[in-house]
């Protein structure tokens, strides 16, 4: 019976022997010392900065173990007498492939140089980026995140200059809005990256299609609109008002005032603080003056706040909101939806409910500074209202292109606003020249019969809408296409049928299904426009060549609604499923940053202001929160901060069908927040159980928005569930 087969390696720790060249040069008695080192695990030895094929040559530890194992190679075939009998020949011819072992140098990461991004003569382009998660340099992270274009550079310090100061953490400071025509602007800075003279030629050329004879007036006249009375607007297009008034509890924390509001009432809430005796403060021409602690108007909606806008392009005092709230779902009842049971409502078009657009019209104050204050002692008035049947207004939007005033805008008899595109629940999109009486004392109701411009994509509805440029205009869609139109007549009198449904000059899918929210990053990068899908996919896509030039962020789970592009930080804003607010870079559009966490979902996003970086956020518990994340964009380790314009909390009445009451609180203080995920102090987790709390649709915030025209830039507005609309300067 053959003997069992036993490996021919020695069992416990093995010595090693290592021969140093040099002291065998010195005498051979050192040469015959030995030194005694642990066995090193095979495979673990740390890579050379140089590599090079010596790096992989067996050294004598691994040629000894490496005999070893050719022996047991040999006895595979359960010969007991295989150990002894190995070939010395092929021994021998191992031997000589192996080298003597390099010495072991430790492994030294190496920062990259502050020119690393840039490219020689001689190298190729590449469209790679680095990890911009590495250690680097301030330089190079700038460089990494804003691009290596001087523009952009430039553009950037520029807002570094103006915004990247404490007491701008959070609320705009007044103090940073009037200087803006102080600092350097450093050519690009106040045009963020855009040639100045772009700019100029865009407010003036850009222009002259609407102002321009025979094609331009043709375009003017084909909006057409019918004068009616307050009595039919009202009973029409507006909500009818529910039972009782509405009760709004603000003040003090400790001594809150009551009040009651009608439908359409405004309240002037700095009343129920009152006047500060003690705090007084100096205008511009040495006048002292007392302070209100708070200062701002609620106005009554009776119903809930669907968007809201500024009208950009006013320079004056007076200043005008666009506001709409649909009719109650007792109203659409009377009105039979004949596409009920043919889909879901999302993708397909709603009944012609009718829908009112509301525009009012506040004050500013006469002060010396550039930013002006709101003038309390003038009452916020609805100068006008658009009567529609084409549905709920869902989405509106300014085109906010800067537009140089013309002669021909003091002969019409009318007051020129802007042009005003909106998403209609029948799936249009739609343009209305929006003209007021320049009566301020008068308020007008029309008839919307015909707008200026519309259009539909085949077979499905739009969702989104957003301004590339004076007469175009991006749409996202149901079916996850994007649409873009040039509005402009034609200089040839176009028949009639191209008139009823205009054909987009571009129209490619990208995404699977529906976009939820559209938005171009004017003025830096116009061609670009970024989207939301329901799938959870953020997209960035050029529109000259939508297959090539497109770039994904990281999927959510549940897709966002809300996006806007500020310029100041090159960075599209959005939110994530996480209740976080994330900025998306253009140069760094796949990796995302944290700027923000609110309480509860975020239900509304404002905008970006062209004066300055803050960013205004509302969820669904009530709270507003504002930040400026441009300490964090240029600085990863920067403490964010972020602070609570006011939170609002409805409850019932005892009648189901009351308009319930309202609680405000004011006065919070700015807050440093930890923007890491899942941690143990989380507010969400309660017991190592993850509880979202569901709040009533009166509480959440359903729209907000910043003033667009410098002379005003820190106003802003709030919309809320239970129909109550918040205007505030919060500039500091």
């Amino acid at each position: 019976m053959p003997s069992t087969r036993r490996s021919g390696r020695l069992s416990g720790v093995r010595k090693t022997y290592i021969l140093d060249s040099a002291v065998d040069e010195e005498s051979e008695s050192n040469s015959a010392e030995e030194t005694s080192k642990p066995r090193r695990n095979k495979g673990k030895q740390p890579v050379h900065e140089d590599s090079s094929d010596e790096e992989f040559q067996v050294g004598p530890m691994e040629e000894e173990e490496a005999e070893e194992d050719f022996e047991d190679e040999g006895s595979l075939d359960g010969d007991p007498g295989a150990d002894n009998d190995a070939d010395e020949e092929d021994k021998a011819s191992l031997r000589q492939r192996k080298a003597p072992k390099t010495p072991q140098t430790k492994f030294i990461k190496k920062r990259p140089p502050p020119s690393a991004g840039v490219l020689t003569g001689e190298e190729a382009h590449s469209r790679g980026t680095w990890n911009p998660f590495e250690h680097v340099g301030k330089s190079v992270h700038l460089q990494a995140t804003f691009g290596l274009d001087e523009r952009d550079i430039l553009a950037v310090l520029y807002a570094r200059d103006r915004w990247s100061r404490g007491f701008d953490s959070t609320f705009p400071a007044r103090v940073s809005l009037d200087e803006a025509h102080n600092l350097r602007d450093y050519k690009y800075g106040s045009t963020f990256g855009v040639e100045p003279g772009g700019l100029d030629r865009e407010s003036t050329r850009g222009w002259d299609w609407y102002y321009g004879e025979g094609s331009g007036e043709r375009w003017r006249k084909r909006q057409r609109v019918e004068p009616i009375t307050e009595a039919e607007a009202r009973r029409t297009f507006m909500s009818t008002p529910k039972q009782g008034k509405h009760t709004v509890l603000v003040g003090p924390a400790n001594k809150q005032l009551a009040f009651t509001l009608d439908q359409y009432d405004v309240l002037n809430y700095g009343d129920a603080w009152g006047v500060a005796k003690d705090q007084q403060i100096t205008d511009s021409a040495g006048s002292k003056q007392s302070q209100k602690k708070r200062q701002g108007w609620i106005i009554n909606l009776g119903q809930r706040v669907q968007a809201t806008a500024w009208a950009p392009n006013q320079s004056g005092l007076t200043q005008y909101l666009a506001v709409t709230a649909p009719i109650s779902s007792e109203q659409k009842a009377l009105y039979p939806d004949l596409l009920k049971d043919s889909a879901a409502p999302a993708f397909r078009p709603s009944a012609s409910y009718p829908c009112a657009l509301q525009l009012w019209s506040f004050k500013a104050d006469q002060g010396g500074s550039i930013t002006k204050c709101i003038d309390m002692s003038f009452s916020p008035r609805l100068r006008l209202v658009l009567g529609t049947n084409w549905g709920d207004l869902r989405r509106m939007s300014w085109c906010p292109i800067r537009r140089a005033p013309r002669d021909e805008d003091d002969e019409n008899v009318d007051k020129n606003i802007g042009l005003l595109a909106g998403i209609y629940g029948d799936g249009y999109v739609r343009v209305i020249d929006v003209k007021i009486s320049r009566d301020p004392n008068k308020a007008d109701f029309y008839r919307v019969n015909t707008p200026i411009f519309e259009a539909n994509p085949p077979s499905t509805v739009c969702t989104c809408v957003t301004w590339l440029s004076p007469s175009d205009i991006a749409v996202g869609c149901a079916n996850g296409f994007v649409a873009v139109w040039n509005i402009a007549p034609p200089s040839v009198k176009p028949s009639t049928n191209s008139l009823e449904n205009p054909l987009p000059y571009f129209y490619h899918p990208i995404h699977s299904t529906y976009v939820l929210n559209i938005a171009s990053a004017y003025p830096t990068y116009p061609h670009l426009v970024a989207t939301t899908s329901m799938d959870g996919e953020t997209r960035l896509t050029s529109l000259a060549d939508h297959e090539k030039d497109v770039v994904d962020a990281t999927r959510m789970r549940v897709g966002s609604p809300h996006l806007t592009y500020s310029p100041w930080l090159q960075s599209f804003v959005s939110s994530d499923e996480n209740d976080f607010v994330r900025l998306l870079t253009l140069r760094r559009f796949f990796t995302t940053t944290a700027a923000a966490r609110l309480p509860s979902t975020v239900s509304a996003l404002a905008p970006s202001s062209f004066w300055h970086p803050s960013v205004l956020l509302g969820c669904t518990g009530g709270f507003v929160l504002a930040t400026n994340p441009l300490r964090r964009l240029l600085h990863s380790k920067e403490k964010q901060w972020q602070q609570t314009w006011f939170s609002h909390t409805w409850v019932r009445g005892k009648d189901a069908r009351s308009s319930g009451t309202s609680r405000f609180y004011d006065g919070y203080r700015a807050e440093s927040i930890s923007l890491l995920r899942n941690m143990m102090g989380d507010r969400k987790l309660i017991n190592g159980t993850m509880v979202i709390t569901i709040h009533e649709e009166e509480t959440h915030v359903t729209a907000l928005s910043w003033n667009p025209n410098q002379s005003c830039a820190g106003w802003a507005s709030a919309g809320l569930g239970c129909g109550l609309l918040r205007i505030e300067d919060l500039a500091m």
